[in-house]
């Protein structure tokens, strides 16, 4: 398994990132995807790696570097690789490779976003269970979703909540 960059040249890697993403996220949880393009082939912090597996992509990963952290904003792995532990290995890679990590989650308020959040946690991420976030609306049309944060790696909830918030919302959301 490798983690790269996304090449924008290679045609099938592209499109696969462009599809999971539409298919992984709902509207209301991610930008357009000509936006989100926009941003990793400009002049930002932001990137989109792909995970291969024998030469073909399994899954991807857009995260935001933001000097003392790396927001992860968007991670999925494409509906056939999933449950064989994929997503464990990429995060596990991605996790090696990195700075301490933040993340938002939806509410614990099903089963499947209950799922989610102990994938994080049994890779060793905490949730912030007592932090009231929301997550910007990606579009003019949109709302604000309440979302959880969870972190991994040298972060301190009530000594950085202050900073971490005010990075993620200016950088990542323009807010």
């Amino acid at each position: 398994m490798e983690i790269r960059d996304l090449d924008l040249s290679n045609h099938d890697e592209l499109s696969f990132v462009e599809n999971l993403y539409i298919e992984s996220f709902p509207r209301s949880e991610r930008r357009p995807v000509e936006t989100m393009l926009d941003l990793y082939r400009g002049d930002s912090p932001f990137v989109i790696s792909v995970a291969i597996e024998g030469g073909q992509p399994v899954g991807f990963l857009t995260y935001w570097d933001l000097d003392e952290f790396v927001f992860a904003e968007h991670f999925a792995i494409s509906p056939g690789f999933r449950n064989i532990g994929y997503g464990r290995e990429v995060m596990e890679l991605f996790m090696q490779a990195s700075k301490p990590i933040i993340l938002e989650v939806e509410l614990p308020a099903t089963i499947l976003s209950e799922r989610r959040i102990g994938f994080y946690q049994r890779l060793g991420f905490r949730l912030w269970e007592n932090v009231q976030y929301l997550q910007p609306a990606y579009r003019n049309d949109g709302n604000a979703i309440p979302m959880k944060l969870m972190s991994y790696g040298n972060l301190n909830v009530e000594r950085d909540l202050i900073d971490i918030r005010s990075r993620i919302y200016g950088i990542v959301y323009n807010c």
